[in-house]
Protein backbone atom coordinates (compact mmCIF):
# COMPACT_ATOMS: atom_id res chain seq x y z
CA UNK A 1 0.00 0.00 0.00
CA UNK A 2 1.36 3.41 -0.97
CA UNK A 3 1.07 6.31 1.45
CA UNK A 4 0.78 9.79 0.06
CA UNK A 5 2.70 12.35 2.05
CA UNK A 6 3.01 16.04 1.27
CA UNK A 7 6.49 16.95 0.19
CA UNK A 8 8.31 20.19 0.51
CA UNK A 9 10.60 19.57 -2.40
CA UNK A 10 8.64 21.39 -5.04
CA UNK A 11 9.87 24.90 -5.69
CA UNK A 12 6.40 26.46 -5.62
CA UNK A 13 5.54 24.83 -2.28
CA UNK A 14 8.78 26.05 -0.73
CA UNK A 15 8.14 29.55 -2.07
CA UNK A 16 4.60 29.57 -0.66
CA UNK A 17 5.88 28.61 2.79
CA UNK A 18 8.70 31.15 2.57
CA UNK A 19 6.28 33.94 1.65
CA UNK A 20 3.90 32.92 4.44
CA UNK A 21 6.69 32.76 7.01
CA UNK A 22 8.15 36.09 5.87
CA UNK A 23 4.77 37.82 6.03
CA UNK A 24 4.11 36.44 9.50
CA UNK A 25 7.49 37.56 10.74
CA UNK A 26 7.48 41.01 9.11
CA UNK A 27 3.89 42.09 9.75
CA UNK A 28 4.46 43.00 13.42
CA UNK A 29 7.68 44.79 12.50
CA UNK A 30 5.98 46.80 9.77
CA UNK A 31 3.08 47.60 12.09
CA UNK A 32 5.53 48.63 14.82
CA UNK A 33 7.43 50.80 12.31
CA UNK A 34 4.14 52.41 11.20
CA UNK A 35 3.16 53.02 14.82
CA UNK A 36 6.58 54.52 15.59
CA UNK A 37 6.39 56.77 12.51
CA UNK A 38 2.88 57.90 13.48
CA UNK A 39 4.00 58.58 17.07
CA UNK A 40 6.90 60.69 15.78
CA UNK A 41 4.57 62.65 13.47
CA UNK A 42 2.06 63.14 16.28
CA UNK A 43 4.73 64.44 18.66
CA UNK A 44 6.11 66.89 16.08
CA UNK A 45 2.55 67.81 15.05
CA UNK A 46 1.55 68.63 18.61
CA UNK A 47 4.48 71.06 18.84
CA UNK A 48 3.65 72.62 15.45
CA UNK A 49 -0.03 72.86 16.44
CA UNK A 50 0.81 75.58 19.01
CA UNK A 51 0.37 78.17 16.25
CA UNK A 52 -3.06 76.73 15.42
CA UNK A 53 -4.06 76.63 19.09
CA UNK A 54 -4.19 80.43 19.22
CA UNK A 55 -7.53 80.24 17.38
CA UNK A 56 -8.57 76.56 17.45
CA UNK A 57 -7.62 76.07 21.12
CA UNK A 58 -5.48 73.45 22.80
CA UNK A 59 -8.52 71.17 22.87
CA UNK A 60 -9.38 71.87 19.21
CA UNK A 61 -12.81 73.18 20.21
CA UNK A 62 -12.20 76.74 19.01
CA UNK A 63 -11.24 79.60 21.31
CA UNK A 64 -14.28 81.49 22.65
CA UNK A 65 -14.27 85.22 22.02
CA UNK A 66 -17.47 86.54 23.53
CA UNK A 67 -20.50 84.93 21.94
CA UNK A 68 -18.45 83.71 18.97
CA UNK A 69 -15.35 81.63 18.46
CA UNK A 70 -12.07 82.61 16.87
CA UNK A 71 -12.14 79.51 14.65
CA UNK A 72 -14.23 76.38 14.17
CA UNK A 73 -13.80 73.21 16.19
CA UNK A 74 -11.50 70.61 14.65
CA UNK A 75 -13.15 67.56 16.19
CA UNK A 76 -15.36 65.80 13.63
CA UNK A 77 -14.31 68.43 11.08
CA UNK A 78 -14.95 67.35 7.50
CA UNK A 79 -11.97 69.44 6.37
CA UNK A 80 -9.65 67.91 8.97
CA UNK A 81 -10.65 64.28 8.44
CA UNK A 82 -11.59 64.36 4.77
CA UNK A 83 -9.31 64.52 1.76
CA UNK A 84 -5.87 65.44 3.12
CA UNK A 85 -5.14 67.42 -0.06
CA UNK A 86 -7.95 69.83 0.91
CA UNK A 87 -6.62 70.19 4.45
CA UNK A 88 -3.13 70.83 3.05
CA UNK A 89 -4.53 73.56 0.80
CA UNK A 90 -6.44 75.17 3.67
CA UNK A 91 -3.39 75.26 5.93
CA UNK A 92 -1.11 76.35 3.10
CA UNK A 93 -3.30 79.09 1.60
CA UNK A 94 -5.66 79.97 4.44
CA UNK A 95 -9.41 80.53 4.13
CA UNK A 96 -10.92 83.72 2.74
CA UNK A 97 -12.90 85.75 5.29
CA UNK A 98 -16.36 85.73 3.69
CA UNK A 99 -18.65 85.74 6.73
CA UNK A 100 -18.62 86.76 10.36
CA UNK A 101 -19.21 83.18 11.61
CA UNK A 102 -15.81 83.29 13.30
CA UNK A 103 -13.86 86.27 14.54
CA UNK A 104 -10.52 85.03 13.25
CA UNK A 105 -9.36 84.29 9.76
CA UNK A 106 -7.47 81.15 8.72
CA UNK A 107 -4.11 82.65 7.85
CA UNK A 108 -1.93 81.08 5.16
CA UNK A 109 0.78 79.06 6.91
CA UNK A 110 2.35 77.32 3.91
CA UNK A 111 5.47 79.47 3.84
CA UNK A 112 6.07 78.89 7.56
CA UNK A 113 5.74 75.08 7.40
CA UNK A 114 8.13 72.85 5.50
CA UNK A 115 6.81 69.53 4.19
CA UNK A 116 7.72 67.64 7.39
CA UNK A 117 6.05 70.18 9.70
CA UNK A 118 2.95 70.42 7.53
CA UNK A 119 2.69 66.61 7.44
CA UNK A 120 3.10 66.38 11.19
CA UNK A 121 0.51 69.05 12.05
CA UNK A 122 -1.93 67.50 9.57
CA UNK A 123 -1.40 64.06 11.10
CA UNK A 124 -1.87 65.52 14.59
CA UNK A 125 -5.12 67.32 13.72
CA UNK A 126 -6.43 64.30 11.79
CA UNK A 127 -5.81 62.05 14.83
CA UNK A 128 -6.66 64.31 17.77
CA UNK A 129 -9.82 65.88 19.20
CA UNK A 130 -11.74 62.65 18.60
CA UNK A 131 -10.65 62.43 14.97
CA UNK A 132 -9.29 59.27 13.37
CA UNK A 133 -7.80 59.54 9.90
CA UNK A 134 -4.80 58.46 7.89
CA UNK A 135 -1.28 59.62 8.54
CA UNK A 136 0.13 62.28 6.22
CA UNK A 137 3.79 62.02 5.18
CA UNK A 138 6.18 64.65 3.87
CA UNK A 139 6.00 62.87 0.50
CA UNK A 140 2.20 63.26 0.53
CA UNK A 141 2.58 66.97 1.28
CA UNK A 142 4.92 67.42 -1.69
CA UNK A 143 2.22 65.91 -3.93
CA UNK A 144 -0.49 68.11 -2.41
CA UNK A 145 1.59 71.26 -2.85
CA UNK A 146 2.23 70.36 -6.49
CA UNK A 147 -1.45 69.53 -7.13
CA UNK A 148 -2.59 72.79 -5.51
CA UNK A 149 0.14 75.01 -6.99
CA UNK A 150 -2.25 76.79 -9.35
CA UNK A 151 -4.55 77.85 -6.49
CA UNK A 152 -3.32 81.16 -5.16
CA UNK A 153 -4.51 83.28 -2.27
CA UNK A 154 -6.89 82.27 0.49
CA UNK A 155 -9.39 79.59 -0.48
CA UNK A 156 -13.12 80.32 -0.45
CA UNK A 157 -15.59 78.04 1.32
CA UNK A 158 -17.17 77.37 -2.08
CA UNK A 159 -13.82 76.15 -3.44
CA UNK A 160 -13.33 73.93 -0.38
CA UNK A 161 -16.80 72.41 -0.90
CA UNK A 162 -16.04 71.88 -4.59
CA UNK A 163 -12.76 70.10 -3.82
CA UNK A 164 -14.36 67.96 -1.09
CA UNK A 165 -17.15 66.86 -3.44
CA UNK A 166 -14.62 66.00 -6.14
CA UNK A 167 -12.61 63.95 -3.61
CA UNK A 168 -15.72 62.04 -2.52
CA UNK A 169 -16.32 60.96 -6.13
CA UNK A 170 -12.85 59.41 -6.37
Amino acid sequence: MTTLRPTLNSHSTIMKYAILLTSLLLTPAISFADDAAKAKLMEAGKAAYMTCAACHGMDGAGVAAGPKKMAPALGASKIATGDPAVLALVIHNGIAKETQDYLGMMAPLGAALDDEKLASVMTYVRNSFGNTASVVTAEDVKKYRAANATITGPVTRAKIDELEKAAEKK
